[in-house]
């Protein structure tokens, strides 16, 4: 039985080479992020409009299909955690089990790069939703089960993404 990762984040950029990297590897995939389809538009925090940027859950999918291995796309987005909830539960439905998770979304929205007087709580309760909250509730719902498995791997990464636009 081959192992699964599942990926936050995984429409672009770490998250997209990652799952590419872990499929040549063997893996099987439950990949998350906002952008399912090529073209969606998304807020990002250093835009004035929402922008569609190249990458999409779908072309990521159909990327490392042609590698073998099974995969599900999942829509979810950080700042709603009950979204990555139903995307764990439909992971543990759909392969039984997660041997790796790679927390790599990250928030990219307003306040990211705003000084510091004029970030607003709203801002800053976004910022600790999307960086800190919705990854440790992953690692709360998933790292029991890898306890009781005694098996599996997490990984929380970060990057310089909140410094430059996307």
């Amino acid at each position: 039985m081959r192992k699964v990762a599942f990926i936050t984040g995984a429409s672009r950029g770490l998250g997209a080479a990652t799952a590419l990297e872990l499929a040549a590897a063997g893996y099987d995939l439950a990949l998350t992020a906002r952008t399912m389809n090529a073209g969606e538009q998304q807020h990002y925090g250093l835009l004035e409009k929402p922008v569609s940027l190249p990458g999409s859950l779908s072309e990521v999918a159909a990327q490392v299909r042609g590698l073998g291995v099974d995969v599900i796309a999942i829509r979810s987005d950080i700042l709603d955690p009950e979204s990555l909830d139903r995307a764990v539960s439909e992971t543990f439905n759909h392969f039984g089990k997660i041997d790796l998770l790679f927390n790599n979304a990250c928030y990219q929205g307003d306040g990211n790069q705003e000084r510091l007087l004029e970030v607003t709580p709203e801002q800053v309760l976004n910022i600790y939703q999307g960086n800190v909250f919705t990854p440790l509730r992953l690692v709360q719902k998933i790292l029991p089960l890898m306890m009781e498995r005694k098996t599996g791997c997490i990984v929380n990464m970060v990057s310089g993404s909140a410094l430059m636009p996307p």
